[in-house]
């Protein structure tokens, strides 16, 4: 089965009203377009069939805050004919009932009933106008816009995420996050603001699935959680991770986050996330623990290289820092006794010598000078991450083995 969606839209824009003047929004702005494009050219069988994704407004009624109007939405009544009245822009409104979804080409709609807060008087109104709101945080609003579609020879309900902060209001379809490229049902399953990184400013923390294959239905939404931080009237994510995932197959992993600081400054910058393995094979359940540490950038937490957290090297008495791991290349630093490193002492991070002294190993000195180092020369220690100045290998080059030159006495 092909790849059936291009894109076209990532991310909505719309400004709404002001708190002062609830009931009109400014003009709508729409990056880059109204929506991401479906490109129908299916035609297989289905092999299965999509399973809602995310919130609905079934799982979050007795939850909801309220519903926001984010465009003029026709009034209309019971039998969906309009009544003559138009609900405003900006409006709060208590969301009571929603009908069911009803064919419109390859979407759906579908319509809530309606009252306006303090009044008895119900209306219906199309639910792409509205909405739905499940957290608030001062001036900071979050929820959903729910959606269907049919797409891979079956349908899907997800959701659009919704991110207001004051008068600006955006649609974001989470599947960017994932796949920027590409369309995939995705939808939030919860939102929240919290200060995760103890910078002062809070963040919204969305938890989400997405489908990741178009074309083997049998695995399951892959769920994940972003923070996302407001710049510029834009919400864009600082950090996400792969929390769960599993196929029909029995392969899974789950996965869980610790955000610390390295530094003790209170600022939390590095990111731990654990992740649980499981494989089925012929021979039984493999399982596996893997740790990935996330670095702030100054921007996002960004993936550390492969080899994880160093080890501390202790120089035991004078030695030199090679700029590569051969005693004639060039020397990148004079060291002395009680000079302090850190070291990568991993397989892909060290190359073989002969002699006393022992392997290679690549170092960094506190000063930020890049290296290699006898480990006969010095004393390891592991070291606690919290403990890490991350602004010493922070950025380094991912470490590539068969780009060194040949060495003499090497093995």
């Amino acid at each position: 089965m092909k790849r059936l969606c291009s894109v076209f839209c990532a991310l909505l824009v719309l400004s709404c009203s002001r708190p002062e003047n609830p009931g009109r929004l400014a003009t709508v702005d729409l990056v880059p377009s109204r929506q991401r494009v479906f490109a129908q050219n299916d035609s297989e069988t289905p092999v299965t069939s999509w399973l809602p994704l995310g919130m609905s407004f079934a799982s979050t009624r007795t939850s909801m805050l309220y519903g926001l109007l984010i465009q003029d939405g026709t009034a209309l009544d019971g039998t969906r004919k309009p009544v003559g009245r138009t609900l405003r822009r900006g409006l709060h409104i208590v969301v009571r009932d929603a009908s069911a979804w009803q064919p419109a080409g390859s979407t759906y709609r579908r319509w809530y009933e309606v009252s306006q807060e303090g009044s008895t008087r119900l209306d219906w109104v199309d639910s792409s106008s509205v909405a739905l709101i499940t957290a608030q945080s001062g001036s900071l609003k979050g929820g959903f816009l729910e959606r269907k579609v049919s797409i891979a020879g079956g349908e899907s309900e997800y959701n659009v995420l919704v991110l207001c902060d004051g008068d600006a209001v955006s649609l974001i379809d989470t599947s960017v996050l994932v796949f920027p490229d590409a369309f995939h049902p995705s939808g939030a399953t919860s939102v929240s603001f919290e200060d995760v990184n103890a910078d002062g400013t809070p963040e919204a923390v969305v938890q989400a699935q997405t489908i990741v294959s178009l074309q083997f239905l049998g695995a399951s939404p892959l769920s994940w959680e972003a923070w996302l931080r407001e710049k510029d009237g834009r919400w864009g994510a600082i950090f996400r991770f792969n929390s769960g995932y599993g196929t029909d197959q029995g392969n899974s992993y789950t996965a869980t986050r610790r955000a610390f600081s390295s530094t003790g400054a209170g600022f939390l910058d590095t990111v731990k996330v654990t992740t649980n393995l499981m494989e089925t094979t012929a021979q039984g359940v493999f399982g596996a623990t893997t740790e990935t540490f996330f670095l702030w950038n100054g921007t996002v937490y960004k993936e550390d290289q492969p080899w994880g957290m160093p080890q501390k090297a202790s120089v035991i008495s004078g030695a030199e820092l090679k700029a590569f791991p051969q005693s004639t290349g060039e020397t990148v630093a004079k060291l002395k006794g009680g000079d302090e490193l850190f070291a990568f002492d991993r397989g892909d991070a060290r190359a073989a010598a002969g002699g006393e002294d022992g392997f290679w190993l690549h170092a960094t000195t506190r000063a930020g000078k890049d290296g290699w180092i006898r480990s006969g020369l010095v004393k390891l220690e592991k070291i606690d991450p919290l403990k890490v100045n991350r602004q010493v290998f922070l950025g380094r080059p991912a470490f590539q083995p068969a780009t060194l030159p040949d060495q003499p006495g090497s093995q």
